[in-house]
Order: C-alpha cells, then sequence, then structure tokens
C-alpha cells in the first residue's frame, strides 16, 4: 500500500534530482543549490536565518475519491522561495525557472515513486505582492493514487 507520504517523500527525491544542476546565490552572496523540504520549513536559529534559502517546500494540501471505482486524487503544492538582492528586482525569473524545471521534469518522469501518475490541472504562480528581495512562486498538482480494491467477502 502506497500512501501521500510516500508520495511527497518520492516527489521530493525526484525534485532534487530535478534541480541538481540548479545553483542560486544565497543571502550572502554564495552559490548553493536549491534545499528540498516537506512539509514544514526547517526553524530558524536566530533572528534573520535565512540559511533556507533558495527553496522548494513540498506538501501535502488534500485528497480525495470522486466514486468506489475512482483512483484517489491527492492535492499536493509546491511553494518555491529565493533571496535576489539585485537591483533590478528579476527574482521571479528563477522561480519561474524552478518551477518549469520541476513540472517538466515530474512530466517526462510520468510515475513517481513507482505508484503515482500526474494529472491535471497542474498551475504555476507567483506571488504578487512586492516583497523584495524575497521571491515566492508555487505549482498546484494533482496526483493520482491507486484505487483501493475492496477484499472479496463472499469466501
Amino acid at each position: 500500500f502506497r500512501s501521500e507520504i510516500d508520495l511527497i517523500d518520492g516527489l521530493a527525491v525526484e525534485v532534487k534530482e530535478a534541480l541538481k544542476n540548479y545553483r542560486l546565490r544565497t543571502a550572502k552572496e554564495n552559490l548553493v543549490p536549491i534545499n528540498v523540504y516537506t512539509q514544514n520549513l526547517p526553524l530558524k536559529k536566530e533572528k534573520g536565518d535565512e540559511r533556507q534559502y533558495p527553496y522548494v517546500l513540498i506538501c501535502f494540501d488534500d485528497e480525495s475519491i470522486e466514486t468506489k471505482e475512482s483512483p484517489m486524487n491527492v492535492s499536493v503544492y509546491f511553494i518555491i522561495g529565493i533571496i535576489d538582492k539585485t537591483e533590478d528586482k528579476q527574482g521571479y525569473r528563477d522561480v519561474l525557472q524552478i518551477a518549469n524545471l520541476i513540472y517538466q521534469y515530474l512530466f517526462r518522469k510520468g510515475i513517481i515513486a513507482k505508484a503515482f501518475r500526474p494529472s491535471y490541472p497542474f498551475k504555476i504562480a507567483l506571488q504578487q505582492d512586492d516583497t523584495y528581495p524575497y521571491y515566492f512562486g508555487g505549482i498546484e498538482s494533482v496526483w493520482e493514487m491507486p484505487v483501493i480494491e475492496e477484499e472479496d467477502k463472499s469466501i
């Protein structure tokens, strides 16, 4: 049996793979890989601690089954957060690039953790508020889980 946790953990593995060659600058201007977290960001050690950036946070949202024969649909969202202190305020470009790398990789891959298939709609959005030097975006996704078969009670 596969669960929502298997899906979230499987997505974390795949997102790390999708972004393995992508580097961004931290608040201290060091080039680093993208951090990938599930459900929650790590606690800050002190005020102003920005070590979790840049990141992709993969979160369970909800799940539903429409009919007895339908697959369970699990909604998962991804939050992308980066810091870009350049004055041209183009950090949104990196957010969109990360979102597109994830989207393209996952749809090319097809099945995640040997059980979960992406379905539509798959949405990408940017935060509309100006939070310079922080830029945020997200991906909304729906995943099909295998149908759970009812046990045959006639035996």
